[in-house]
């Protein structure tokens, strides 16, 4: 009889089976899926019976058809089969700490696959207590940590299940472990809007408001990014302080004035300084100018900036204002008086131009939003009309990414080079300097981003067109 080489992993060893061996145990495997996956509990422990070492296949990791590597034990956690574990966990010894690669999804999250976790690391993360119970009991490790640093206790946070943490840590669970991004257990539960468990996190278990992630950010950041007035007004109560993120330089009170939430940046500026609340109504009113159309309130967003350089001219905080005025904001720098101000109330130019202004001080010229802003101004110029004004903007947000190393999608450049096809058609003449810097950047997305290659190439080709055609 010839042989074939076929290796089944389990903790210990590498076995090469004959061939009616592997139709077997492909067999076997069948019967024993199906038991699991059913629920059927005298089957299975029937069946795992009837060979000498049901461990071998307890221990196994089985490619799933979709990509997941489960054992059977994990296979029962995701089909919820409690009485399946019950059972293997007293008739047979699995190994609790087997890792697998499994997919999982719930009410918060999309479906994905995680990496490197355990039965109870999964049970904890759908909420299933009785199962954790199970395997807690028979020796599981409570502070097992899967391949992002996750924990059964974080999962328990994630769900707002606080008899499951208080379970979890009186086994011995670690409340500091934090993920690879150095968030919290208090950072997840606030960011999942969970109120009783990070009033447990914070009152019982004394949790650090203010620790902050890799990115310089906090547990208050997260409450104004779910927009709960209940969390972010509990945060501060505990002492939370306004810290500015590392990544972008935005506290929450900026973040929540950039996301117009008048309810959180009234709560948050109470307990700041007079100039971080001026600059948060300055951004708020360039937030309203900025948005989608349907949204904006030129009144409400001219009421931000008269009461923020009001305060400013009382209290004697300048503005630091641009070293050079530029053709793209018409020349002009921001208001320095009201009556500057009153004088632009209604005009949405004027206002847009002091919006942009506004952002580019205060989130700073390497800033996607303010990119964002630039790019959205620019789109709305072209569908007025104002073709050359819009190439200009667009032009100007592209020479800003150069600069500061920022990519782009190659989409954008498409864009742009529609637009001049636009402007030739309407006989309209193309400033020279906005085709050379296209023709540059086009030659550089060539050269070193083969991804879209045939996209950009295409997009060059037409450019050529347009410009032999103006050059001719």
């Amino acid at each position: 009889m010839k042989y074939i080489n076929a290796r089944v992993t389990n903790k210990t060893s590498e076995i090469v089976f004959s061939t009616s061996e592997l139709l077997k145990m492909a067999e076997f495997n069948r019967i024993l899926m199906s038991a699991v996956r059913k629920g059927d509990v005298n089957l299975l422990e029937c069946h795992l019976s009837t060979v000498v070492n049901p461990d071998l296949y307890l221990n196994q990791v089985y490619d799933e058809v979709d990509g997941p590597q489960c054992t059977v034990l994990m296979i029962a956690c995701l089909n919820r089969r409690e009485n399946i574990i019950r059972m293997l966990l007293q008739r047979f010894k699995p190994d609790l700490e087997i890792l697998n690669n499994s997919y999982f999804d719930d009410a918060f999250t999309k479906r994905q696959i995680f990496y490197n976790v355990s039965v109870l690391w999964m049970a904890a993360a759908m909420n299933n207590f009785v199962i954790v119970k199970l395997l807690v009991e028979h020796g599981a490790n409570v502070n097992h940590t899967t391949k992002t640093k996750s924990t059964p206790l974080r999962c328990a946070c994630h769900n707002g299940n606080i008899i499951m943490a208080r379970y979890l840590i009186e086994k011995g669970a670690d409340i500091h472990i934090v993920n690879e991004n150095n968030e919290t257990n208090l950072m997840v539960s606030v960011n999942y809007n969970h109120l009783d468990m990070t009033i447990y996190l914070i009152d019982e278990l004394n949790c650090d408001v203010n620790a902050c992630d890799n990115d310089g950010r906090s547990a208050l950041y997260d409450a104004v990014y779910c927009k709960s007035l209940e969390l972010v007004e509990l945060l501060l109560k505990r002492g939370a302080r306004n810290i500015r993120a590392t990544l972008d330089q935005m506290s929450p009170l900026m973040w929540a004035a950039e996301k117009r939430c008048r309810n959180l940046v009234d709560a948050i500026a109470s307990h700041c300084s007079l100039l971080e609340r001026i600059e948060a109504e300055e951004l708020f009113g360039s937030a309203i100018v900025c948005t989608l159309y349907d949204d904006r309130n030129l009144e409400e967003a001219f009421q931000c900036f008269y009461r923020a350089l009001e305060l400013r001219l009382m209290h004697n905080f300048p503005k630091v204002l641009r070293m050079a005025t530029t053709e793209i904001f018409d020349n002009r720098q921001e208001c320095q008086t009201l009556e500057e101000l009153e004088e632009n109330r209604s005009n949405l130019d004027y206002m847009y131009t002091e919006a942009l202004l506004i952002r580019e001080r205060l989130l700073g010229p390497a800033d996607k939003k303010y990119h964002d802003s630039l790019a959205y101004r620019g789109a709305v110029l072209a569908d007025e009309g104002k073709y050359v004004k819009a190439l200009l903007i667009w032009m100007f947000e592209l020479r800003l990414r150069q600069k500061y190393s920022i990519s782009f999608e190659s989409k954008q450049l498409r864009e742009i080079v529609s637009l001049i096809s636009e402007i030739l058609y309407q006989s309209i003449s193309i400033p020279s300097d906005a085709l050379l810097t296209l023709l540059a950047l086009m030659n550089e997305e060539l050269e070193h981003h083969k991804n879209d290659f045939d996209y950009n190439l295409y997009t060059m080709l037409f450019l050529n067109i347009i410009t032999a055609h103006v050059y001719i």
